[in-house]
């Protein structure tokens, strides 16, 4: 195995090198590996390299292990040693010499642990010896993080009954509803010849108590399910169900267009929600449809479909015992699903599918008996497939480690839009439309989703691991695609435009109506002229003390740090958009995107407001405030 052999395994995982020297040079396991093994199993698992070191310029160093039979050994030992490490995910083909130029490396292949046995701590202690991999890095859980994730191991969980609640918790409406909704689609079920209590003992909702008099009590299933919303809060309080659609247009002042959220007007309990939720993301599709009674859509579409499975896959998947709610959006460029709680199968599981893990089974059941909710897994490639045949970009599944979320989007955009490809013809002309495929959906992805990495093209094309790995490294010498970031954390956005005059104007205007065709075969010299003379204005207005942002905005053409100060002013009181930046300084939203805000944020003069989530839909700047210097 050769240096370029090892780059190209790394290539899509989560690496970790380590030099593994120890005191004397002959070889000795870090004590840092096994925070390192922990974090890979909670998160995605991950790939842990001993004898090897990565440079500054991210350029692997293998130097190898002397004592490699010395190093082995200890790590087996250690694997098996529960006072070190709570469980031993690796078998013998996880561990693999390897020969780099002379040097014998061990490459260690982390698997994702199981739901049954994860946490992965180590020191004997889950409460303190947790942790997760947040960006390339190992961070320790808190006490209650790791607590739901114990939690999590208990696969039936929501079947257990709540004690000391009664039928009085559960809303006497939302029973009756559910009921009229099970008979609407199993109408000849032997489950309706039971009376209410019966009913519910039947489809889960409810247990007999096998403490004192041996009440019914609701199960936690039924209680988020048909519950009374005072009742949930008084065992739940941060219980959150809300659903909110947003305008698309930046300059917009209102906060939503539409709204459920528990406001009084209905009981908030997750049966109630969905039946609200589910007709605001249908409504607006432009397909005849009709509803029979009054939810169930008779000639539905796919689409349809897809959307119901998201919904109920967000409801049965949440965590609802932890401190954040679920939140669903919908814009006229898609929808996002977010619930509390993070993947319990890799995101690889979730699209391949034939697993099914939900995080409340019983809850499901109760979705599942109302013919709601795909069953074996089935639920993640019919969503992918149905967006694929409508040639929108693929749905992306991604966990913020920050928040333990889990965040689901479903867009309504093209895989090629025409926005994007113009802007891309617009920054790269003949350079980008002689690209072939693979390399046109790389950069149009940087471009919509403002970066993109390995595992992302994967799931937008069918081209082998290998041919993407080769078409990124292309791009980059390409100077298309500038790169950010290690291994499986590395990340590529859209390159500087050369510093060269405009070079396929011919390919430009074929993009342009005839006005643009006019604009783009104007003579170069005219436009220097214009040029040279908007950056001589933009210095005159500054000379004069007007304000960075007011000058760019009366220049086409200002220097580039006029503009970044400009685009800071802009971001002075508030967090803003990306759109609402470039309105505020007169400029595109994609040259403010790529050539601005990057430099900006990594040079600390703006912050973005959700920092670990870069290529979230609601992501914002704000500029950041300096001491002067002198102040403490």
């Amino acid at each position: 195995m050769n240096l370029d052999d090892v780059e190209h395994l790394r290539e899509g995982w989560d690496f970790e090198a380590k030099a593994a020297a120890g005191r004397h040079g002959r070889g000795e396991i870090p004590a840092s590996m096994w925070e390192t093994y922990s974090a890979m199993a909670n998160t995605s698992g991950g790939l842990i390299l001993l004898g090897a070191k990565e440079r500054k310029d991210r350029s692997l160093d293998v130097r190898g292990v002397v004592d490699i039979d010395k190093v082995e050994t200890e790590l087996w030992n250690v694997l098996e040693n529960r006072e070190k490490v709570s469980v031993n995910l690796l078998r013998q083909p996880d561990v693999q010499r390897i020969d780099v130029g002379g040097a014998t490396a061990l490459l260690l292949q982390i698997p994702m642990a199981s739901r049954q046995d994860r946490p992965v701590y180590i020191n004997n202690s889950w409460e303190n010896g947790t942790y997760i991999r947040v960006h390339e890095g190992d961070r320790r859980l808190g006490s209650e993080a790791a607590r739901r994730m114990v939690a999590d191991a208990v696969k039936d969980r929501d079947a257990g009954i709540v004690e000391d609640y009664t039928l009085a918790d559960l809303n006497g409406e939302s029973v009756a509803r559910y009921r009229e909704f099970f008979r609407a689609r199993r109408p000849d079920h032997p489950f309706l010849r039971e009376d209410n209590a019966g009913f519910l003992v039947r489809v889960g909702a409810v247990r007999r108590s096998r403490r004192g008099d041996g009440a019914l009590r609701p199960t936690w299933a039924g209680l988020y399910m048909l519950g009374e919303e005072a009742s949930l809060r008084e065992v739940l309080p941060y219980w959150r169900l809300s659903f909110k659609e947003l305008p698309d247009d930046p300059g917009d002042t209102r906060r939503w267009l539409d709204r459920v959220h528990p406001d009084g007007t209905w009981n908030a309990n997750v049966f109630e929600f969905y039946l609200r939720a589910i007709v605001k993301l249908h409504d607006g599709l432009k397909v005849p449809f009709q509803l029979e009674q009054g939810q169930y859509r008779k000639d539905e579409t796919p689409v349809h479909q897809a959307l119901r499975e998201a919904l109920v896959n967000t409801l049965v998947h949440a965590d609802y015992q932890g401190t954040t709610g679920i939140r669903v959006t919908k814009r006229r460029s898609g929808f996002e699903f977010i619930n509390p709680g993070l993947l319990l199968v890799s995101s690889e599981q979730l699209w391949h599918g034939g697993l099914s893990e939900p995080r409340n089974p019983t809850l499901h059941h109760l979705f599942s008996l109302l013919q709601l909710g795909e069953r074996e897994g089935s639920g993640g490639p019919a969503m992918r497939a149905i967006w694929r045949a409508q040639s929108w970009r693929v749905p992306l599944v991604w966990e913020d480690m920050e928040h333990l979320e889990t965040h689901l989007r479903l867009p309504l955009e093209s895989l090629l839009p025409d926005s994007a490809v113009e802007r891309l013809i617009e920054h790269f002309g003949g350079r980008f439309t002689s690209l072939d495929r693979l390399g046109r959906v790389i950069l149009v992805t940087a471009e919509v989703e403002g970066s993109t990495n390995h595992a992302r093209i994967r799931e937008l094309s069918d081209e082998h691991s290998r041919d993407i790995t080769l078409k990124f490294q292309e791009l980059v010498r390409q100077g298309l695609l500038e790169s950010s970031g290690n291994t499986r954390g590395v990340t590529y956005s859209i390159g500087a435009a050369p510093d060269f005059p405009l070079f396929d104007e011919r390919v430009r205007a074929e993009v342009g109506d005839s006005s643009k065709r006019q604009t783009y075969n104007r003579s170069s010299d005219a436009n220097v002229a214009s040029s040279d003379a908007n950056v001589a204005s933009s210095d005159a207005n500054v000379a004069s003390g007007q304000s960075a942002l007011a000058a760019v905005r009366s220049s086409r053409r200002a220097p580039k740090a006029l503009v970044e100060e400009a685009i800071v002013e802009a971001c002075r009181d508030d967090f803003a958009t990306v759109d609402e930046i470039a309105n505020a300084v007169g400029r595109a939203a994609s040259t403010v995107r790529i050539h601005f805000l990057p430099r900006l944020v990594r040079d600390g003069r703006l912050e973005m407001r959700f920092p670990d989530s870069p290529t979230h839909q609601d992501q914002a700047y704000r500029a950041v405030s300096r001491t002067p210097e002198g102040d403490e």
